[in-house]
């Protein structure tokens, strides 16, 4: 999978959609400047197909599902397969990475009750503290345990969604961990999400 960096302002002032960001990207994407993250290997990359998946977003003051059309691209070096996903996709997860961290972004600031919350993005209670855990783990992998117990929730996404840093925080995760932010599904085998393109 080949993780692309589309996040260029403050996460509280994004007012398009998950899809629209999607989209916009698409637009400009040459996939003969990508870098195979298998082989390494530079210009190799060709379009192979095209899979549609749902993805859940808020809009409006709703939660909605948009339909969007993923491009796979082909290594013609190694052979490998990359679907090309903007940073605003989490892999395997049918929510935005946009709706988590609105969710999670009311809780910290707003200080919303779970029940609230729930009701206001239509979503489970499981689920709203399947995300708190997860943002608990991968802020302690991404900041340490001792440094993410002295920082506040509320310090650590003003950090991340500033303006310009949360692309730059999202591959620098990929980097370290092989695995996208907020990401909760487990890659498969021999799988490959290592880089993001220059």
């Amino acid at each position: 999978m080949i993780r692309e960096k589309t996040f260029f302002c403050k996460l509280f002032q994004i007012k398009k959609s998950s899809k629209d960001i999607f989209d916009s990207y698409m637009v400009s994407f040459k996939p003969e400047l990508e870098i195979c993250p298998c082989c390494g290997n530079k210009g190799s990359c060709k379009i192979h197909a095209y899979y549609k998946r749902w993805i859940t977003d808020f809009i409006g003051g709703r939660k909605v599902q948009l339909r969007i059309r993923v491009l796979r691209v082909i290594c013609e070096n190694c052979g490998h397969t990359h679907a090309i996903l903007p940073d605003a996709i989490i892999p395997y997860d049918s929510y935005s990475l946009l709706f988590i961290l609105r969710v999670l972004a009311a809780r910290f600031f707003l200080h919303h009750t779970i029940e609230l919350l729930c009701e206001r993005f239509q979503i489970t209670q499981n689920q709203f503290y399947k995300w708190m855990n997860l943002w608990h783990t991968h802020k302690e992998v991404w900041l340490g345990m001792l440094p993410s117990a002295e920082t506040s929730d509320i310090a650590f996404i003003r950090s991340i969604a500033s303006e310009n840093r949360l692309s730059d925080f999202t591959a620098a995760f990929v980097q370290l961990t092989s695995h996208s932010f907020l990401q909760s599904h487990r890659n498969p085998a021999n799988y490959c999400q290592r880089r993001f393109s220059t």
